[in-house]
């Protein structure tokens, strides 16, 4: 298992419980059990910590076989359209 860099695995378990934003870029969150990885801030219902395992970036998830999150969409770039999609729904 690897644990992304700047942060232990409590604390990241907590950001994608509490789906914190402030985390989206800095690590992400590779499901065991669906094979999926997501953005700490993905809307989907947090799996259990017992099938996260974490990334420091999304290639690195992609390389240990995860496929990309079509809700939050990890694999876009951070400040795109397509990252910032759910503040332009919010906005309107």
């Amino acid at each position: 298992m690897q644990t992304a860099t700047h942060f232990d695995r409590e604390h990241c378990v907590r950001a994608v419980q509490s789906k914190d934003a402030r985390f989206d870029g800095w690590f992400y969150t590779a499901v065991l059990t669906t094979r999926i990885y997501c953005r700490p801030s993905c809307p989907v219902v947090p799996p259990k910590p017992g099938n996260m395992t974490f990334y420091p970036s999304a290639a690195a998830c992609q390389q240990a076989g995860f496929r990309a999150c079509k809700r939050c969409r990890p694999d876009t770039s951070p400040g795109s359209p397509e990252w910032n999609q759910r503040a332009d729904l919010v906005a309107r």
